[in-house]
This record gives structure tokens, C-alpha cells and sequence, in this order.
């Protein structure tokens, strides 16, 4: 969402857009973490693939990568 805010102090602002240059990040994403902490909203959790689990399906697709290969690369098998 694009939005105008007013009344900020130019050296509040100044430093803010100071400090977002040097962690890589837009004055945006700097506004929304400062406000998500005002606000105590926890930061959103990113998961590492390796904290992900696998998920039984069921039994009558436990062949369906194999069937999904088959169709893909029939030619290719050949």
C-alpha cells in the first residue's frame, strides 16, 4: 500500500533512511518492522526447508512421483 505520511522530523527521517540503506532494506519494510514492534506483533517466522516435515498422503500415491515421471519423460526413458 502506498501512503503519504506527514509530519515526520527530516532528522528522524534522515536517520531512518540511513539506517535502511546500510541493512539492505526499503524505508517501507524499516517503517513496517519499527511499527510491528510498536505494536507488538510478533515478526512473521520464516521456516528453514529443513524444519519442514513430510506429510503422509495416504497409500495409493506412494507411486505417484514414479507415475508423474512416466508421463513426463516417457520419450526420455525410452
Amino acid at each position: 500500500m502506498d501512503t503519504t505520511i506527514r509530519n515526520l522530523d527530516p532528522f528522524i527521517y534522515r536517520k531512518l533512511k540511513a539506517k535502511a540503506s546500510v541493512e539492505g532494506i526499503t524505508i517501507g519494510e524499516a517503517i513496517n518492522r519499527a511499527v510491528k514492534t510498536w505494536l507488538n506483533i510478533e515478526p512473521e517466522k520464516h521456516k528453514s526447508i529443513l524444519e519442514i516435515r513430510p506429510e503422509h498422503i495416504g497409500n495409493q500415491y506412494r507411486h505417484l512421483s514414479e507415475e508423474i515421471d512416466e508421463i513426463l519423460y516417457k520419450e526420455e526413458m525410452a
